[in-house]
């Protein structure tokens, strides 16, 4: 079964049913965006979700639909991400502003880092750690910080969810006072799961065929008549009277 946000229902700058929130920092907070920075705006046309990254400390998060994998096993998470988020030119390891997934498997009650909620990244996970030195709210954590230089794909095995409790997703921008960026967009968010029993939830392996072996046959040998000559008598002369 799939579930698919693109965020193409609705007019910017509101929300599909998703709630943002400042936890700390001016506005704005999180909205859908059609144009702007970092470019190209949207992975899958108009629109995407936006978050700016300012020159103060700020920790910006949006929350997603709530969810649960009823008699579903291997659930993934599947999104495509745009950012531009401050970091250290001099250290590729380093970043000062940064995004974080975050996920709550109590249904909001508590969120935590998406490895430490049990998931972890099949592709696109953080690509640096956050300074710890200029007052960030996620410093010391890994994070999605410098320029993605456009979209690209991040996948999430997720932990599994079953009622009556419920999962919800968090990514989370913070930033400190160091600098600033062009932002965060996230966009086609996909999750995944397989419903049930059997095939293709619990594929079988696929038996590796018995070769058929086609006997040889032989012909008999082709045989050659023997042909034995037959002696003709040699006529006998009677005298003529």
């Amino acid at each position: 079964m799939t579930v698919t946000e693109n965020f193409d229902s609705v007019t910017p700058p509101a929300l599909p049913g998703w709630i943002a929130i400042n936890a700390q920092g001016p506005p704005p907070l999180w909205v859908t965006s059609n144009s702007g920075v970092p470019v190209p705006p949207a992975d899958t046309a108009p629109n995407a979700l936006f978050i700016d990254d300012p020159a103060v400390v700020s920790d910006k998060l949006i929350d997603s639909f709530s969810f649960d994998f009823f008699e579903g096993v291997n659930p993934v998470l599947t999104f495509r991400q745009n950012f531009n988020l401050e970091a250290s030119d001099v250290d590729p390891n380093l970043g000062f502003d940064g995004g974080v997934l975050e996920m709550s498997t109590d249904g909001g009650n508590t969120f935590q880092d998406i490895r430490s909620a049990g998931g972890s990244f099949g592709m696109g996970g953080y690509n640096r750690t956050i300074s710890t030195d200029r007052g960030s709210p996620i410093a010391g954590r890994e994070a999605w910080s410098g320029n993605s230089k456009g979209f690209i794909t991040t996948a999430v095995t997720l932990p599994n969810i079953q009622t009556p409790f419920s999962g919800i997703l968090r990514w989370r921008m913070a930033s400190d006072t160091s600098g600033s960026g062009e932002g965060w967009r996230v966009d086609s968010v996909n999750i995944t799961w397989c419903q049930g029993q059997g095939p293709p939830c619990s594929p079988s392996p696929t038996p590796t065929p018995t070769p058929t072996v086609t006997p040889t046959i032989t012909p008999p040998p082709t045989a050659t008549p023997r042909v034995t000559p037959r002696a003709h008598p040699t006529p006998r002369l009677r005298p003529t009277p």
